[in-house]
């Protein structure tokens, strides 16, 4: 067999993103499955963000939560490898008193 004529198939996996406020305006959209090609990062689901909606991350005005966890908490931040089935949500910042 020829190596070279080796077709190289690429597993995919499939990310829910959640929109959450005025993100949800902004994508007229409250969720939507991403498929990413496997071992992609948080840094690829922003870059489909940005093409997509031109929601530009990290953006002190959107909090970037992956699994219930904010995206900062991860050691390797947006270089965090994704996983068939995560979720992320976008929502703008709470406050309140």
């Amino acid at each position: 067999m020829n190596m070279s004529s080796k077709e190289v198939t690429t597993s995919k996996i499939k990310v829910r993103v959640k929109y959450l406020s005025v993100l949800r305006d902004k994508t007229d959209r409250s969720e939507e499955d991403v498929e990413i090609s496997e071992g992609g990062t948080l840094a690829d689901i922003v870059s489909y963000l940005h093409g997509e909606y031109g929601i530009v991350l990290p953006e002190p005005q959107i909090l970037l939560v992956l699994n219930g966890k904010g995206y900062n908490q991860y050691p390797e931040k947006l270089e965090t490898k994704l996983k068939d089935g995560d979720t992320i949500l976008l929502l703008p910042p709470v406050s309140g008193g």
